[in-house]
């Protein structure tokens, strides 16, 4: 199966790394775009190209150029007959099957850690695909990560979540990592800590059968430094914190 990316921005990158992590022949990786191709194309041993020779001999077309480009670029592509998957943007279904009605389009939101296929992705589907055309999509993203099949009126949350989720983590590792320094640990070692507690923290989550919560409170034992610390972040208003942030990444995608 060969895969074609009209677009080489961060996303499209992340996924075509995805996508050789996960072992695909790059020689089977299509990307076309005006000012990167090439120089995308040399790095990561794909193929370069133009949007017509993707659209012939590409199985599934990864559209992902900007949003404000679809019907000027999308008027230009012959998609007939093609999966075509739009990382685009707050463009929903009913925009891409009305630039590409011959298409069978798909709705996709996914997120930078899709690059070492630990992504997480929400999807949403033409009602033109078929039972199994809807299968070849889901192998494509399960190349990549998680998904979720979300209706179009939840994509705003779940890419404050999913999308910017990576960012609010990585605030959080910044912030243990300056908390170590500043009680004596030098930054390397602050960073390594944080990052590797973190990584180890959500690992440990996903195997277990408790929630986020129960394992907290197991770390937590009463009067103990662990619960002194968590106290604190109640008293500081940690989770209207963390809520308040959500919902000004969620009203910012609908201005």
């Amino acid at each position: 199966m060969n895969y074609g990316f009209i677009g080489a921005g961060n996303m499209a990158t992340a996924m075509i790394k995805g996508l050789i992590y996960a072992g695909i022949d790059s020689k089977n990786i299509y990307v076309s775009s005006p000012h990167s191709a090439a120089k995308l194309a040399a790095n990561l041993h794909i193929q370069a190209a133009d949007s017509e020779t993707i659209t012939k001999k590409c199985d599934i077309v990864i559209i992902a150029f900007l949003p404000n480009q679809l019907r000027t670029l999308g008027n230009s592509l012959n998609l007939d007959g093609k999966i075509v998957i739009s990382v685009l943007a707050q463009v929903t279904i009913a925009d891409l099957d009305e630039v590409f009605p011959t298409a069978f389009n798909v709705r996709s939101l996914p997120n930078i850690n899709s690059a070492i296929g630990k992504g997480s992705t929400a999807l949403a589907f033409s009602k033109r695909l078929s039972e199994s055309q809807i299968e070849v999509v889901q192998n494509y993203w399960h190349l990549l990560g998680t998904t979720s099949v979300l209706d179009e009126q939840h994509f705003a949350i779940f890419s404050a979540i999913a999308g910017s989720g990576p960012a609010f983590v990585l605030k959080f590792i910044d912030a243990l990592t300056q908390a170590g320094i500043n009680n004596g640990l030098d930054g390397e070692s602050a960073a390594a800590i944080a990052a590797s507690t973190v990584a180890g923290t959500t690992e440990t989550l996903q195997k277990s059968n408790s929630d986020a919560v129960t394992l907290m409170n197991n770390v937590a034992s009463p009067g103990g430094s662990t619960r002194a610390g968590l106290d604190n972040f109640e008293q500081n208003d940690f989770d209207t914190i963390v809520n308040s942030a959500i919902n000004a990444t969620v009203n910012h995608k609908h201005t």
